[in-house]
């Protein structure tokens, strides 16, 4: 006898109903579809997962000079416009000054899971707006952002990001939404 699937939660419901909102059946019959699998990880029978393929990238990613700002397939526009308004305010913050490229991607990644697991929506990744290197361009920033718009963001967690509002650090900061 096939099992029930287990009751989801309100916020769960509802975004799921927004995410499908215009979704329409495709035509030629039943298909599975997957979410984006997880690189190098094992699954529950010992095998690793494939990686992503490279022409399904795992976040759609907006940019308008130096504001960037992506947002995962399963996520809706309005949902990134909010998060650019502000409407989702940080519960906690990491402040990566001072760190090298390498050292503020591990720092970011620890941070993201455990905020994820502590149950935090909303999360603000300080950066920083200066030049970081010997060229006079900024590491930090970019360097982020490539990890938000990557693979291992979708495994920790990551929904959408975007620049902070002003009043939260504009461009020097990142406003990242959590996966329940």
């Amino acid at each position: 006898m096939p099992k029930s699937p287990p009751p989801r939660d309100d916020d769960e419901a509802r975004a799921f109903e927004e995410a499908m909102r215009g979704a329409r059946r495709i035509e030629g019959g039943a298909r599975r579809v997957t979410g984006v699998p997880a690189t190098g990880r094992a699954s529950a029978k010992g095998r690793a997962a494939p990686a992503p393929r490279g022409n399904h990238p795992p976040f759609e990613v907006e940019r308008a000079g130096e504001a960037v700002a992506g947002r995962a397939a399963d996520v809706s526009a309005e949902v990134l416009r909010g998060l650019r308004r502000g409407d989702h305010r940080p519960e906690a913050r990491v402040d990566l000054h001072g760190q090298t490229r390498e050292e503020s991607l591990r720092a970011v990644e620890r941070f993201v899971l455990r905020s994820r697991a502590d149950g935090l929506r909303t999360v603000l990744v300080i950066h920083g707006r200066g030049q970081n290197s010997e060229a006079g361009e900024p590491v930090l920033r970019p360097a982020l952002q490539e990890w938000l718009a990557s693979a291992a963001a979708v495994r920790a967690g990551v929904m959408a990001f975007a620049p902070a509002p002003a009043r939260a650090g504009g461009t020097g900061a990142t406003v990242v939404l959590l996966r329940r």
